[in-house]
């Protein structure tokens, strides 16, 4: 009972306390993670572009509804490929690499902790990394996100480390990881990187240009770049010499000008403070109140937070300027928003002094806040009450914590009492996507397709108004979207058809092989807003839904 105790407030021996919280990170992590179909419409993308992968045997030309799709690097489908070449191609297979690249996020936070500010400092920022609310949602389905999240940081460690150690091997790492990281997401993440390595070296030498620029001589560019380009844009060179200006305006369009050309009505300043704001929950408060005190006591930056610093400030400062911003564009600061807590809550600042009795209110204050809103999720996700056991499940082992804490832990405690109330959050969360995939009928759609023997491979699918993204996928051929009325009356030859249900009892001569309900907004991946409209629909709104048919002529 004694070793579970030190285990769960974090106050272990080292190995044991790492081998305990990634075993139970990935547990959680994989908890439900293929229950549900593809989300629409970004998973789609991915899914779909894989399946014609496979299905054409063509790896390097990338599809998505057997048009091409210029829109992003390869790594992405290609990792998911490789897993569905394992695994199948199916939800299991195509979000496994996700899911594990997200506990390497963790793991490589974990790892630049403990190389930053020891054993503890690892602990502390494999915690707060793991359950970041933004992390655990992007995690549960196929993107690009969590890819680059993982280079990006792979890139950082090796650096540091080379850096540290003054080992060129391990900057020839970093180009390497870089060289993944714009294979995933594109040249500008370039620009990114060198702009946090070339801070976080004029921090490091005191904005001595002569000693930076002396100190940058052991970083090997001129190997390194070359290895970058070879290794980032040999995709693109690719497609250039392939498809010529056709690609080149879309991969600039959604690489560059997206972030840099849109047309937007203002800058937004504030735009990612209201991310951060909620993106790193449970820690938030704490990250404002750490970034307001370093930002004051500058001249701590250097000895305690260069990098981290460095990370966190170059991005938010170029994100900020983009025109184009998206909450998802921030997740790969999230390590170094997790290691700016550590070094302070690990800073020499007296435990009495009031700035660390301020940093206790909103971690403590926050954790039990969210361990109530545990047990009011139970209630509002309409779960079996079986699962108000696990809020007191959790409760109890935060009242553990609390009662049994010592002089000297009180920083354990104040890490660990957020992390057990949110995860009690998510595991409920998790629960939940089980029920709502009665509301999610895209497998069901695909099975019918595929038991009528009669259905024709090259027939495909027409839809009426709009293109649910991932019939293409679960039907496996082409959707063809916008269709009026007179456009599947009139289509030549077979004809397969998902209709809106007033629609089907307007149309002759067509047989109805499915009917149900369809999720009728945008998105999806506005995950809130589908709960919302999910629970109505339990209780008889149906109003963001639309009944749709599925109809055959032969």
């Amino acid at each position: 009972m004694k070793g579970l105790l030190k285990l769960l407030s974090l106050e272990a021996d080292h190995q044991k306390q790492v081998v305990f919280l990634m075993t139970l990170i990935s547990i959680l992590y994989l908890y439900n993670f293929s229950i549900n179909d593809i989300w629409t419409p970004n998973e789609s993308f991915y899914a779909e572009s894989v399946r014609e992968m496979f299905e054409s045997g063509n790896f390097l030309d990338i599809q998505y509804n057997y048009e091409p799709r210029y829109n992003k690097p390869p790594l992405t489908y290609w990792l998911i490929a490789a897993s569905a070449s394992v695994f199948g191609l199916n939800e299991f297979g195509i979000r496994l690499p996700i899911i594990l690249l997200t506990i390497g996020s963790v793991w490589l936070t974990y790892l630049l902790g403990k190389k930053l500010y020891g054993q503890r400092g690892g602990i502390y920022a494999l915690v707060i990394m793991a359950v970041s609310v933004q992390l655990m949602a992007v995690k549960q389905y196929a993107s690009p996100e969590i890819p680059l999240t993982f280079f990006f940081t792979l890139t950082l460690y090796w650096f540091i480390k080379a850096y540290q150690e003054n080992k060129t091997k391990y900057y020839y790492l970093a180009y390497v990881a870089l060289g993944l990281t714009v294979l995933t997401k594109g040249y500008p993440y370039i620009v990114v990187i060198a702009g946090i390595i070339g801070l976080f070296t004029l921090l490091d030498n005191g904005f001595n240009l002569k000693s930076t620029f002396k100190k940058t001589g052991q970083f090997k560019l001129h190997f390194g770049v070359p290895i970058v380009l070879i290794i980032g844009l040999s995709w693109v060179i690719y497609m250039y010499l392939n498809f010529g200006s056709d690609f080149w305006e879309i991969f600039q369009r959604e690489t560059f000008d997206r972030a840099f050309t849109r047309n937007e009505k203002s800058m937004r300043p504030f735009f990612y403070v209201e991310v951060i704001s909620w993106t790193i929950l449970p820690y938030s408060l704490a990250f404002f109140i750490i970034l307001g005190y370093y930002l004051f006591k500058f001249k701590k930056i250097k000895k305690e937070i260069a990098l981290a610093f460095s990370w966190f400030i170059v991005m938010f400062v170029i994100f900020t300027a983009a025109k184009g911003k998206i909450p998802t564009y921030f997740i790969q600061a999230h390590p170094a928003i997790a290691l700016m807590i550590t070094a302070f809550l690990l800073n020499p600042v007296p435990y009495n002094s009031t700035l660390k009795r301020v940093i206790r209110v909103p971690l403590i204050a926050i954790g039990v806040l969210i361990m109530a809103i545990s047990f009011y999720t139970v209630h509002f996700l309409e779960l079996s009450y079986v699962w108000y056991l696990l809020p007191i499940i959790f409760t109890g082992v935060i009242v553990l914590i609390f009662i049994n804490k010592k002089r000297g832990d009180e920083i354990s405690t104040q890490v660990a009492i957020p992390f057990y109330a949110i995860l009690s959050v998510y595991i409920l969360v998790a629960a939940f996507l089980v029920p709502i995939e009665q509301f999610r009928p895209y497998k069901k759609i695909g099975s019918v397709i595929k038991e009528r023997n009669t259905i024709n491979d090259k027939t495909p699918i027409l839809i009426e108004k709009t293109l649910i993204h991932n019939i293409p996928f679960y039907a496996e051929r082409r959707a063809i979207r916008d269709q009026t009325i007179g456009d599947i009356q009139n289509y030549s030859g077979q004809t397969l058809a998902l209709v809106r249900h007033d629609t089907a009892l307007e149309i002759e001569g067509f047989e109805t092989l499915w009917s149900g309900l369809i999720y009728d907004f945008p998105s999806e991946s506005q995950f809130a807003k589908f709960v919302m409209a999910c629970l109505k629909a339990k209780n008889g709104d149906l109003s963001q839904f639309e009944e749709y048919s599925l109809i055959l002529k032969q």
